[in-house]
């Protein structure tokens, strides 16, 4: 018959663009229906049978009310039916056209005049522009068997329902492959901002263990240490496996105790955390099991506000991993002798958090030579997390001047 565009093919509902064209049919035919039953209603008592001019009426208003309630169901999840629904319609409005001659001559009832125009636009959602084209020539013939001579206004109305079919029927086909290639872009930058999360779970956790015990394993790395920080990653990256769906941020396993998704807390107090180690020891390394493990970690002081600064607790979650990030840089890169201050500032609609060190600092173009090495820490778990927050990251710093890393994350 014609060309089918599958519904399947594309992605349909009534919040897509398959729905919202059949909502906007569904106006149309209900539009058109008052106008003509009103129209009917002022000329009818001049037709040579009303009664049947108010029986076409009625089946035009029985139509419409079936239409309306079925199609939108059957545009989500039941394509045969739908495309049954549009035989159906295109083939009685052309019957009501060509019956409306029993009624009377045109001026006197005007039945069922534009409302035939809404099978038209049916077929054309249906098959695109050949189901527009085609639908505009079966109504259009019946308008030639109904009027029953050839007119200049019979011709321009056959040319405008030609036209509107073919028209409706190509947007309809362009909208739908629109509405499918911006889904397919939104699929691939979740996946991309998926890997991206997982990039950084591992990079602050697995990658960094196994550069200690590459590192360390010459040097007599005690064999239960190696089983017990295995284990450890082990665990992470299978529960990383288990719950790291699409859309979803990992939780940073490094952080005990981050707290619950859709909760706020005071991003002050976690902050000051890391200048408090949980098990009170001051040479205890940030993470635990990052690649600097057994190196002493920077001495931290936090300044805060004095008053909770209140973000959304991924948010925070975030925000507290690319914190550590910067200081895990600084306990690697900054020199044994380094000191580190974390600033938190709350500015209303952003949070600042700034993280300055008096070592070595940084030579410019570092950071990019070592994302371009593999070397991740800046480039993933500090600009990547702040990033997909919607924030942006800021490095100063020079060769002896000592770094800092400023974080602005909006709320």
């Amino acid at each position: 018959m014609f060309p089918t565009v599958s519904p399947a093919a594309y992605p349909a509902g009534p919040d897509g663009v398959r729905g919202a064209l059949w909502r906007s049919l569904a106006v149309f035919r209900w539009v058109a229906f008052g106008y003509a039953a009103i129209a009917a209603g002022v000329r009818l008592r001049h037709a040579d049978r009303p009664a049947l001019g108010l029986a076409l009426i009625g089946v035009m208003a029985a139509w419409s009310v079936a239409l309306t309630a079925v199609v939108p169901s059957a545009s989500r999840s039941r394509p045969r039916l739908l495309r049954a629904l549009a035989v159906a319609d295109l083939a009685l409005c052309a019957a009501l056209v060509v019956g409306a001659e029993l009624v009377g001559p045109r001026p006197s009832h005007a039945l069922p005049m534009i409302w035939a125009i809404s099978a038209v636009f049916g077929v054309a959602l249906v098959w695109g522009t050949v189901g527009g084209v085609v639908g505009g020539l079966v109504i259009s013939a019946a308008f030639f068997v109904e009027w029953g001579t050839l007119t200049d206004s019979l011709v321009r109305t056959t040319l405008q329902t030609l036209l509107a079919g073919a028209v409706a029927g190509y947007l309809t086909r362009t909208a739908l492959r629109a509405e499918a290639t911006v889904a397919t872009v939104l699929a691939a930058r979740a996946a991309d901002a998926q890997r991206a999360r997982l990039a950084r779970a591992v990079h602050d956790g697995v990658l960094q263990v196994l550069a200690l015990i590459a590192r360390e394993a010459p040097r007599g790395l005690p064999a239960d240490q190696v089983a017990r920080l295995a284990a450890e990653q082990e665990s992470v990256l299978r529960d990383l496996l288990r719950v790291a769906g699409p859309g979803e941020a990992p939780v940073d396993p490094a952080w005990p105790g981050a707290p619950a998704a859709g909760e706020r807390t005071d991003l002050a107090e976690l902050l000051v955390r890391l200048a408090h180690p949980p098990t009170g020891r001051t040479d205890e390394p940030l993470s635990g099991t990052g690649e600097h493990a057994g190196l002493p970690a920077p001495r931290v002081t936090v300044a805060t506000p004095g008053v909770p600064v209140p973000l959304a607790a991924h948010r925070a979650a975030e925000v507290v991993a690319a914190v550590r990030a910067a200081l895990d840089n600084v306990a690697r890169h900054a020199g044994p002798a380094a000191s580190a201050w974390v600033l938190v500032e709350d500015d209303g609609d952003e949070v600042l958090v700034t993280i300055r060190d008096d070592g070595v600092g940084i030579a410019p173009g570092r950071a990019d030579e070592a994302a371009a090495a593999g070397r991740l820490g800046l480039a993933v778990s500090i600009r990547g997390r702040v990033r997909d927050l919607g924030g942006d990251v800021t490095v100063l710093g020079g060769p002896g001047l000592g770094t800092e890393v400023e974080l602005r994350v909006p709320r």
